[in-house]
């Protein structure tokens, strides 16, 4: 999967004490389930399909739930896919709930281990209560779409780092869009009017001229602020 979802997943799952790595290699792949032995995979249907094949042929120490991801609405995909050894998918836009429960339920069905359901997610600046679906920000309440919610989640989880806009594109919406879309500018300046985010003086999120968005690291801030007190 793409890089920022890569991430965002792995600073999700670290609130359930859960332990990840990230590869895009299918030979490195290979060694990851033979010396890691990992208890559970997370694919990108869209981007790394053949990594299905590669659980598939390597013979793992114990089984290996498969979760998956898609952009897609295709039901032959989704059936080819569980087909080939998926266990469960997610569709992109997703929120936090469904990386953190679908997880879960895989992990206790197929290794009969109750990993910590965590009701509050924190990502850098923001707080998402999972139970009530709420997102607060400096302790305001956003009420965001699906894909504004994923939006943020991608910017806040690499905080400090430029995410350009075909990486958004990519890890969102897929192929679906032209590298020269204005869907992603669009959606970052519904965002910033939910966050009251000014764009000559972000608080949140910054543009990077001729690179992406960039969030800015509230814990930084937070650092700046009392240094300078």
């Amino acid at each position: 999967m793409s890089e920022s979802i890569s991430n965002l997943v792995a600073v999700t799952l670290q609130h359930g004490r859960y332990e990840s790595r990230r590869t895009i290699d299918a030979a490195e792949c290979r060694k990851l389930i033979r010396e890691w032995q990992p208890q559970l995979a997370f694919i990108d249907l869209d981007i790394y399909p053949n990594f299905i094949d590669v659980f598939h042929h390597e013979q793992a120490v114990v089984p290996i739930p498969i979760l998956a991801f898609t952009r897609k609405r295709d039901t032959a995909l989704k059936m080819s896919a569980f087909e080939r050894g998926v266990d469960d998918i997610i569709e992109v836009p997703f929120t936090l709930d469904e990386i953190v429960a679908r997880p879960y339920a895989l992990m206790r069905r197929v290794h009969h281990i109750d990993v910590p359901l965590v009701p509050k997610i924190r990502l850098d600046g923001l707080e998402v209560d999972l139970i009530e679906q709420r997102v607060r920000v400096g302790g305001r309440e956003l009420s965001l779409t699906p894909i504004q919610q994923t939006l943020l989640y991608l910017l806040a989880a690499n905080a400090g780092d430029v995410l350009s806009r075909e990486e958004l594109l990519t890890s969102i919406w897929g192929g679906e869009f032209e590298i020269e879309s204005n869907v992603v500018d669009r959606h970052i300046r519904e965002l910033r009017v939910k966050l009251g985010d000014d764009w000559r003086t972000p608080q949140f999120i910054e543009t990077m001229a001729g690179k992406g968005y960039r969030f800015k690291s509230q814990a930084a801030a937070d650092r700046g602020g009392e240094a300078a007190k």
